[in-house]
């Protein structure tokens, strides 16, 4: 929730004060417009992409390389300069692509870990599990918003006037390294989750037959 919401916060401050509007673009569209619609777009191939993805690989490694790609892609965006419309285009469509497929695969893994839970400890909490997982993603949305508006103001920023050197630097910065940062941030959690599908096939299995001996108790 970070790596989107401070990247796709920055964005409008990136194309204004950095990436100045001097292209000239079909259809009455702006550079920011195109930017943000190409990462919509890019999002939804991403949603159909990752159950290949995933049945190749697993939920788990297929988190860690979505992001890992995000994470590096976010880290080359520093070097793109003003003018670098197109590679600027492609590397948003990219990234979208890989962190599009991440919300469905997430809500996939939350219901994992009920399953898990049911398997550890005899009782089900799936509405447990999953209210706390919405509330996550609202405080991930909620704070991201925040931290954008921190960072612009840590870096200096103020609207509507030539930014100062620093402040050009920090709207680079929230396009670029810190969405890579928070990127990174979720690989690494992600390298300490457990239930990959080897475990959940068992944990899978294990419930199927202690249902079958409850039901046939009954």
């Amino acid at each position: 929730m970070l790596f989107n919401s401070i990247r796709e916060g920055g964005a409008v401050y990136y194309f204004k004060y950095y990436a100045l509007e001097h292209w000239s673009l079909p259809w009455g569209l702006s550079a920011v417009t195109l930017y943000l619609v190409l990462g919509q777009a890019f999002n939804i191939a991403g949603i159909i992409l990752i159950p290949y993805v995933s049945s190749r690989v697993g939920k788990k490694n297929a988190f860690i390389l979505m992001m890992g790609i995000v994470a590096v892609l976010s880290g080359l965006f520093w070097f793109l300069g003003p003018d670098d419309f197109v590679l600027m285009m492609v590397a948003q469509s990219l990234i979208s692509l890989a962190a599009g497929g991440i919300m469905p695969l997430l809500w996939s893994m939350y219901a994992d870990v009920a399953d898990w839970s049911e398997w550890k400890t005899g009782r089900r909490a799936t509405g447990l599990i999953f209210s706390s997982s919405s509330m996550s993603q609202k405080l991930g949305w909620s704070l991201g918003g925040a931290v954008t508006g921190w960072l612009l103001y840590l870096f200096g920023f103020e609207a509507n006037v030539v930014q100062t050197e620093s402040a050009v630097i920090g709207i680079r910065l929230m396009q670029s390294v810190l969405p890579a940062c928070g990127a990174l941030l979720s690989v690494v959690f992600m390298l300490f989750y457990t239930l990959d599908d080897k475990m959940m096939s068992t944990v899978g299995d294990s419930l199927r037959l202690r249902r079958e001996a409850n039901h046939g108790g009954r």
